[in-house]
């Protein structure tokens, strides 16, 4: 299971490759979006939080929903004037950074036991492991405690990773608090 720093630099990582391949550097907005991107699909988790539901890895992760917000996002942003830009351009750029971190996100997902459900509403969830159906023991609240004590050990060291990152980052002066 990977946690919001593992989805962050994945995007990341995407955006840096984007950034060799093409010579050229990403702005600041279309960073932003890339990076919300790489973790947008488990906007699922505030509803299994606030709610006690166990809908994590359902429509958020699957093509439709990918498709759906990368548009809605484009619309979004052509239709309001008041947004800084006044270019197609920019307005795609923006809703292909979003796509792309989500499509990111559903990637490194695809690498975990339970997979993604690409097709939802199908109940069918695609890995590298295989084609299976949902298990609500791989849920964050479903399961064993054994699993959900598992899952917050890795929760706190992906904060950790993530902590360290940003401190290097700060170090090395590539960002200012």
């Amino acid at each position: 299971m990977t946690f919001a720093f593992g989805h962050i630099i994945g995007a990341w990582i995407v955006g840096k490759l984007y950034e060799r391949v093409r010579n050229e550097n990403i702005s600041h907005y279309t960073w932003f979006f890339l990076l919300f991107g790489g973790i947008f699909p488990d906007i699922d988790f505030i509803l299994d939080w606030a709610l006690g539901t166990q809908i994590h890895r359902t429509i958020t992760h699957s093509l439709l929903f990918i498709l759906g917000s990368a548009l809605l996002m484009y619309v979004f942003f052509t239709l309001y004037d008041n947004f800084k830009t006044s270019h197609k351009k920019e307005n795609c750029q923006f809703a292909l950074a979003f796509g792309a971190g989500m499509i990111t996100h559903i990637t490194i997902d695809f690498f975990s036991l339970q997979g993604v459900p690409l097709l939802w509403p199908s109940p069918l969830y695609f890995s590298v492991f295989g084609i299976g159906g949902y298990d609500s023991a791989t849920s964050l609240l479903g399961g064993s405690v054994d699993i959900l004590k598992a899952k917050v050990k890795l929760a706190v060291v992906d904060m950790a990773l993530g902590t360290a990152w940003i401190l290097y980052l700060w170090w090395r002066k590539r960002i200012k608090f």
